[in-house]
């Protein structure tokens, strides 16, 4: 998308402005100057013609029927209008007969005016005058001339100036508008560049952490392995030399006593080894699959911490990745359920669901705590998250109905 030019459209607007003002200044300013010249000179002759009317008209009182013919008192009477400065024409006619004519000859540059000769509040005659307007003509002629150009000029200065001005303003604006896309052009490059960095160096962070939980779970393994095989064995090792040293003994010996304790501490430790390689890679998982797995863990946890758990369990077996992810899952949320819900009964479902596999812990605790800006998250469910979202899936935290929470997690079979 490009900025539309003004100049086009300030152009069409300007065009009748500057013609009007063209119009005004080089049409209608001459001829209102025009018209006021041959007005006053009209005014001029009216003004003589009343004059020489009024002179005749004392004569014609004193000779009603004979003025006409008294030509010596007629070229009295209009002897100012003749002469110079201006040199009209006069003629008078009588009621009844008789033509007066004085001064130049009629020319085509003429304005004319009448005026009656009354005697005693009738016409006897008229008289006319006429004064040529040649010489005003051409000053009127100049003057049309002069405001013909005049107004062709403003009529271009208004219209040339005003568009050149805009055109110079859309030629800056499709510059500046060019230099804009040349800018963002390289603004997209670069963000595509980084947004594709940062693509590259999020996948790389989601194969790290697949890999390292793929780490993790092998030394999960290997550590479990280690303490039943090895600790465990040594451990049972120790309490078969004890059981022996007890029984060779005299029952009253005063060691009993202490290889009794000693006895104890090995059980203890022996339960404890047992527990810990349970936790770090539950031996049903392997051996047993999911379902059994987390019923076994559940049905330890629940005696643990004194709670109900109601189990709905398909036997369908997932990928093994697939069932790590969601073992660890549900371990994290049974421990949360433990520390804050608050809860009596939970309930654990897993299975197929939606071309994946879906788990679903439950509780009737005192739910979701209200939006706290400066409370952290707890590290165990942004793990439980992040394993989720690495293996594909999505792992949510809703409000139970009536109460307590409900997470789910989803994952993509493989």
């Amino acid at each position: 998308m490009t900025p539309t030019p003004l100049a086009p459209a300030f152009a069409r607007r300007m065009a009748p402005l500057a013609l009007l003002a063209g119009l005004v200044f080089g049409v209608i300013l001459p001829a209102v100057h025009h018209t006021a010249i041959l007005r006053a000179r009209t005014t001029e002759a009216r003004l003589w013609a009343q004059d020489v009317a009024a002179a005749v008209e004392r004569s014609a009182r004193l000779r009603p029927v004979l003025w006409a013919y008294d030509v010596p008192a007629l070229s009295h009477a209009v002897d100012a209008v003749v002469r110079a400065p201006v040199h009209g024409h006069v003629r008078i006619d009588a009621r009844r007969d008789g033509v007066f004519e004085a001064g130049p000859l009629a020319r085509p540059d003429e304005v004319v005016a009448f005026a009656p000769i009354l005697v005693e509040g009738r016409t006897v005659g008229r008289v006319q005058i006429r004064l040529d307007v040649a010489f005003a003509l051409g000053t009127v002629r100049a003057f049309w001339i002069a405001a013909l150009l005049g107004g062709a000029a403003l009529a271009a200065a208004l219209y040339f100036l005003p568009v050149a001005t805009v055109r110079r303003g859309d030629a800056r604006d499709a510059e500046l508008w060019r230099a804009l896309q040349a800018a963002n052009a390289t603004l997209e490059a670069r963000v595509a560049d980084r947004t594709r960095a940062l693509r590259e160096r999020e996948a790389e962070l989601s194969a790290l952490g697949a890999r390292l939980l793929e780490v993790q779970e092998a030394e999960r393994a290997r550590i479990s392995r280690d303490l039943h095989d090895e600790l465990g064995q040594t451990l049972t090792g120790l309490r078969l030399r004890l059981t022996t040293l007890a029984s060779v003994l005299d029952p009253a010996h005063r060691g009993q006593e202490h290889l009794g304790a000693a006895l104890s501490a090995v059980d203890a430790g022996v339960e404890q080894v047992r527990h810990l390689a349970h936790r770090m890679r539950p031996a049903a998982l392997d051996g047993l699959g999911l379902a059994a797995a987390l019923r076994a863990h559940a049905e330890q946890w629940a005696a643990d911490a004194g709670l109900e758990v109601h189990f709905e369990l398909d036997p369908a077996e997932p990928p093994p990745a697939v069932a790590e992810v969601l073992f660890r899952v549900a371990q994290e949320a049974l421990t949360n359920v433990a520390r804050h819900a608050d809860a009596r009964v939970v309930t654990l479902a897993c299975g197929p669901f939606d071309d994946g596999w879906r788990l679903v812990i439950g509780d009737d605790g005192r739910g979701l705590p209200p939006p706290d800006p400066a409370r952290r998250r707890g590290l165990g469910l942004v793990g439980a998250r992040e394993r989720v979202e690495a293996a594909g899936g999505y792992l949510d935290l809703e409000s139970g109905s009536p109460r307590g929470v409900r997470l789910v997690a989803w994952l993509p079979p493989s």
